[in-house]
């Protein structure tokens, strides 16, 4: 195997602007929509799969394909047109191609769908009929629950039998779902599914939110994941708010995972940051950015380059005391010092009824930005940023390490040079740490199990920070 050699750089001290340059093109725009990003054709970029209503009658979009940076709608992908539901990407069979697992309606008569669509490597895909609930006004998310290396599926939404509103698991064995039952759910109407390992044990727990059909409120909780499909629900006394969105990053660079999520608990517009400290959570009070609702738009990202979290938010900004009611969709840049400045650089359109996904879809190792929803007149919006942002490095040199293969299939291989002790962490495109640990000689990454994608790898010694960008 051939060795390459990267020269990691120090992050720079400064607060940089970024600058987003809106290159939507032909895509179509589409209210009620959701997207998923993969790189379905195996030619090393981002396409898109991007879904919603077109007008009364009728969906539109399907899968974008993305060839060196310009999208084309492709006629020949088989995969369905729906409304108000979610996707995600993964590679659910094994073979090296991401497949799609989506929920949501049809048009015009508004029946709920779910299944996963696989690859067939050619540009098509093949629907599974894989068993899944039929939902939509919910989420559903792929993820290896069980840590037994193969996906399986979470889902919660709307089904018109009783009682309604359902959050199911499914569990993968060797390509059959199963309904697992170990845990008891709530019953969410429009849910929002989120996962992260925020207690750094090994395995990925769950944050929901939605409207919870048995209490008739609001809910937004953690569910501790103990490795073996069996989920405990924490209380971290978070406040209970849904028609919003949940991300999780290390927004204060202390190597693990923060909480911001969003919503409405009563009628206003909330926004909420919980630090994490070794698996405790308390509330940031000092965290003051515009708060918006019915959007599942919250993106956690460096969008400047400056290696610190921004965060994206867009939705309905409703405050009653104030009579504030608007759409909004902004950034916020941090200070580097724990808060955040609102970007002054970019001007969005404000939407509501919203998605959001923040991509490097042309391999730059800048954030862009896709978001749709509806705007200020009601049409339908989908919007795709590119990040024109000049690098926030500094070209001083630091420590060598030996980093490779990159791009990186199933094992990354890090060799320092010198026998300090370092931490290494693997972070994703939208900031979430998916690996960590410490070591003062030579480190395998098992990437096999990751999505295909952008990644970085953080390297901390000495208290200097080093970055790379990865691909998968």
């Amino acid at each position: 195997m051939k060795k390459i050699m990267f020269l990691l750089v120090m992050i720079s001290s400064s607060v940089n602007g970024q600058i987003m340059t809106d290159v939507t093109g032909s895509i179509a725009q589409l209210d009620f929509a959701f997207s998923t990003w993969g790189d379905y054709d195996n030619d090393g970029d981002l396409d898109m799969y991007y879904t919603g209503r077109l007008d009364a009658n009728s969906n539109g979009g399907g899968l974008y394909i993305n060839d060196n940076g310009s999208f084309s709608l492709s006629g020949t992908s088989n995969l369905p047109l729906y409304n108000t539901g979610a996707a995600d990407t993964g590679d659910f069979n094994g073979d090296g191609y991401p497949d799609i697992v989506v929920i949501g309606a049809d048009m015009p008569n508004y029946n709920e769908h779910a299944d996963i669509y696989i690859n067939n490597t050619d540009g098509t895909f093949t629907a599974m009929n894989a068993g899944l609930l039929n939902v939509y006004m919910g989420d559903v998310k792929f993820i290896d629950s069980d840590n037994d290396g193969d996906l399986d599926v979470l889902l919660t939404g709307f089904n018109i039998t009783s009682p309604y509103f359902y959050t199911k698991l499914y569990i993968n064995d060797n390509g059959t779902l199963t309904e697992d039952t170990t845990t008891t759910f709530p019953e969410l109407n429009y849910g929002r599914i989120c996962f992260a390992d925020y207690d750094n044990d090994g395995d990925q727990d769950v944050s929901l939110s939605g409207w919870n059909n048995t209490t008739n409120a609001p809910y937004l909780k953690i569910w501790n994941n103990d490795g073996n499909n069996l989920f405990t629900e924490q209380d971290f006394s978070l406040p209970q708010l849904w028609l919003g969105d949940m991300e999780w990053g290390d927004v204060d660079n202390d190597g693990d995972l923060d909480f911001v999520f969003s919503g409405t608990g009563n009628f206003d517009s909330e926004i909420h940051l919980m630090l994490n400290d070794n698996g405790n959570l308390t509330e940031d009070t000092n965290f003051d950015i515009t708060p918006t609702h019915k959007g599942f738009g919250i993106e956690l990202a460096d969008f400047n380059l400056d290696g610190y979290l921004d965060i994206f938010v867009l939705g309905n900004h409703y405050e009653d005391a104030s009579n504030t009611d608007e759409k909004i969709a902004k950034i916020f840049v941090s200070d580097q010092n724990g808060g955040y400045i609102e970007d002054i650089h970019n001007t969005f359109d404000g939407v509501e009824y919203a998605e959001s996904q923040a991509i490097d879809y042309d391999n730059d190792g800048k954030v862009d930005l896709f978001y749709t929803g509806s705007d200020s007149n009601n049409f339908p919006t989908g919007k795709l940023f590119h990040n024109d942002t000049v690098s926030g490095f500094n070209n001083e040199l630091q420590e060598q390490f030996e980093i490779y293969p990159n791009p990186v299939m199933d094992v990354l291989h890090i060799n320092p040079v010198s026998s300090d002790n370092y931490q290494v962490q693997i972070i994703d495109i939208t900031g979430k740490v998916i690996y960590k640990n410490t070591s003062n000689t030579h480190v395998d990454i098992n990437f096999s199990h990751f999505k295909q994608g952008v990644y970085f790898v953080k390297i901390t010694e000495d208290n200097k920070i080093y970055t790379q960008k990865l691909m998968h």
